[in-house]
């Protein structure tokens, strides 16, 4: 019985009428088109409102971290400034602790009152403790075993600081050494406490639930129960959510079956060494998103079903207005399937029903018409055959004309790689004989294309790979060595299985209009760039020039020993740093005109190293050359070029590091003189490669002096243009292509 089902489903739906069977598929899509749409949509929102909380999460979690930072800084400063105190300095060497406890015993106060310090301690060198204001009865102990950043601070005697555990617990201490008449006596280490009243502060300022743990390596109860901020986590069982011990991300859980209404995050804290310390816990309130879902479901569902329910009326009127006219239009084509070609149908009204009745009485009227117009066509078959013949041989010679004489290269080239047909237009623009052409089969895939020779023709002609129409843009070096860009138009032809028999194309040469392109581009680049940064240096430099004046007054006014003065001096440091960058800037956007004459770019730069000799000594390195002795001089103003190319050496000696070669050649291509620079870096990201030309600071000493924006004025002012690549993330080559013709580009 149930192998009949089916059927007769099918059968009950056949012999329904047209009417129905437009509406029950109709409401059947519509039905499930709503649901299916409806699901969509809702689970679809909830996925992206789940990953917005996700990255809310991951935001808080990295503010928490941050955070751990921010506390790192201010107890390192803090410990910097008590250090570098004359008093507490003398008191400290003197091993008075009544002296420090007078001191700094009210600033300890102060500082647990209003910032939540919780140590303040001091320590003899070997990390033992002399005095703690937290804890005045207990001294004497021995922390070099644990306290790392205690024993950073007096091998470095520099500032150290983060979270650590010490004899007091977890806290995020900043040490700092103390030095008297330059020699150290010993640290003083403040810290903030890494507990409840931590996680409380962030409570109160950023709304979320925390919960910190501390993590014990090698215990049987690994994690330990720190404190907790908030109701997020009453009744929290961490087992339930760690199924590994180790965490390389944070765990992120949206409604756990504990927390329905809550999204919870887990993710670990490494101490000042770098271990793994604390978990912490971040719980957020999501109660308010799942009511918001719920009213956006119950009114998606009553929307969709209401649609369907106008939806399924109106079609319904619609079905039945529809096959009424239908039905006509049946009884009268009966009436012509019994040859009688002479019915003509009444026309409809003016819509589709109406245009099907005009169209059956026009194929009626067509049939007609064509059955004489056979009649006709058979008697002068013979001669329309003759004069067909005629005009296909006119056409083969008139196409075979054209092919010849067009402005572009017409070729065929077979599967195996044969070029069964290319023009003369070959010869003229790329030097190849059309011999050369056809009689070598790696002619497409290694002189067009470029590719090795073990190659197939597939990667150099992509229509017979996937066998569809192909539009690429192609560089292609002439028989002379001269790069030139055509537009390639691929069109496959194939044989009754659909295999590509052979590809019909033409290329069309556009290298004068690219390089105008080219040119055009370089010009506003130096315009928009002269634009801004004239307006960027003058916006700037009255400023600083105020800036670096009341900086130097001021560390002209503090005295010698004055800590103070120290900061002053840095400012006046960055002043000048700023002013180098203005003097740079400014070179950039100066006008200038150049003075043409016949220049030896091997002469220009073989002067150069010279010039460049006490630098390459100075930096241990060697300089290799390797210049053509066969390329043609050049039309460009010599001293503008020597000041270009003395720029680009000097970047590419004092980027190279000690003891490295630096390489430079020079060789003619074309109608283009070419010189190349190799060397290796020590950095060099791709942010560098984008910005290399834009004016900066460098920050080694040899390279303040630098002006690149203005060298590359320079060569695109003489036609130029200069490419940078990087080899093997160490190894970069600057490569300068300049015309031997001079061709202007910019205004300077």
């Amino acid at each position: 019985m149930e192998h009949q089902f089916f059927p007769r489903i099918i059968g009950n739906i056949k012999s329904r009428s047209l009417k129905w069977k437009l509406l029950l598929p109709f409401l059947f899509f519509a039905l499930a088109g709503s649901t299916v749409l409806t699901y969509i949509g809702l689970t679809s929102q909830e996925r992206l409102i789940k990953e917005e909380e996700k990255k809310g999460l991951l935001q808080s979690y990295r503010h928490f971290l941050e955070e751990i930072g921010q506390k790192k800084n201010e107890v390192e400063a803090l410990a910097t400034v008590v250090a570098e105190n004359p008093e507490v300095q003398d008191a400290f060497a003197n091993r008075d602790r009544e002296a420090l406890i007078r001191l700094l015993m009210p600033t300890y106060v102060q500082l647990k009152r209003d910032y939540d310090i919780e140590q303040f301690h001091f320590h003899l060198p070997g990390a033992v403790s002399f005095l703690r204001l937290h804890q005045l009865e207990r001294h004497g102990d021995d922390m070099s075993a644990y306290r790392k950043t205690i024993m950073d601070a007096i091998r470095t005697g520099k500032p150290t600081g983060g979270l650590e555990l010490g004899a007091t617990g977890y806290g995020v201490r900043g040490v700092a050494p103390v030095f008297r008449h330059g020699k150290l006596i010993g640290t003083v280490e403040i810290g903030h406490g890494f507990d409840e009243a931590f996680l409380n502060d962030l409570h109160m300022r950023w709304g979320k639930d925390f919960i910190l743990y501390a993590i014990k390596e090698g215990e049987e109860h690994r994690y330990r129960f720190l404190g907790k901020a908030g109701n997020g986590f009453n009744g929290f069982i961490l087992s339930s959510y760690l199924t590994t011990e180790d965490m390389e991300e944070p765990l992120i859980r949206i409604s756990p079956e504990e927390y329905p209404d809550r999204a919870i995050l887990l993710g670990t804290v490494r101490d000042y060494s770098g271990h793994e310390v604390a978990l912490v816990g971040i719980s957020t309130d999501r109660s308010q998103i799942q009511q918001r879902l719920l009213k956006t479901k119950l009114l998606m569902y009553s929307v969709g079903l209401a649609c369907i329910a106008i939806s399924f009326l109106l079609t319904y009127l619609v079905a039945s207005l529809f096959v009424r006219p239908i039905k006509e239009i049946a009884q009268k084509a009966h009436e012509i399937a019994q040859e009688k070609t002479e019915t003509h149908l009444e026309d409809g009204p003016a819509d589709e029903i109406g245009s099907l009745t005009r169209a059956l009485n026009a194929m009626l009227d067509s049939l007609s018409q064509k059955r004489r117009e056979i009649e006709t066509y058979a008697k002068t078959l013979e001669v329309r055959v003759r004069e067909r013949t005629a005009d296909l041989v006119a056409s083969e010679d008139k196409y075979r004309t054209l092919v010849e004489n067009v402005p572009l290269i017409v070729y065929r080239v077979l599967r195996n790689g044969t070029t069964e047909f290319i023009n003369s237009y070959l010869t003229e623009n790329l030097g190849y004989t059309i011999e050369e052409a056809v009689s070598d089969r790696k002619f497409w895939t290694e002189k067009i294309c470029g590719n090795p020779s073990n190659a197939g023709v597939e990667t150099c002609i992509l229509s017979f790979g996937n066998g569809g129409e192909h539009r690429v843009e192609r560089q292609v070096r002439d028989k002379e060595g001269r790069l030139l860009t055509f537009i390639d138009h691929a069109l496959p032809s194939k044989d009754t299985d659909g295999k590509v028999k052979y590809v019909d194309g033409i290329m069309m040469d556009i290298t004068a209009l690219k390089q105008l392109q080219e040119r055009a581009l370089r010009a506003e680049e130096i315009r928009l760039l002269g634009e801004i940064s004239a307006h960027m240096a003058h916006e700037i430099r009255n400023p600083l020039i105020s800036v670096g004046g009341f900086a130097r007054r001021l560390r002209d006014a503090l005295p010698a020993d004055d800590p103070k003065r120290k900061v002053a001096q840095i400012i006046v440091d960055e002043v000048a740093r700023l002013e180098s960058f203005l003097r740079i800037l400014f070179s950039s956007i100066r006008p200038f005109d150049l003075s043409l004459k016949e220049v030896d770019m091997n002469e220009v730069l073989a002067s150069s190293i010279v010039k460049m000799e006490g630098l390459l000594k100075s930096r241990t390195v060697e300089a290799v050359t390797e210049f053509d002795p066969h390329v043609h001089t050049l039309q460009g103003d010599a001293e503008k070029l020597h000041l270009a190319f003395e720029n680009l050496m000097k970047h590419a000696i004092v980027s190279t590091p000690r003891g490295e070669k630096l390489f430079l050649y020079t060789h003619q291509l074309g109608d283009r003189l070419v010189i190349t620079f190799r060397h290796k870096v020590s950095h060099l990201s791709d942010d560098d490669l984008d910005k290399f030309f834009f004016p900066h600071i460098e920050e080694e000493r040899e390279s303040t002096v630098l002006d690149l924006p203005f060298a590359r004025i320079i060569l695109h002012r003489h036609g130029g243009r200069v490419d940078l690549v990087r080899e093997n993330d160490n190894v970069l080559v600057t490569t300068v292509e300049l015309p031997v013709r001079f061709q202007a580009e910019g205004t300077g």
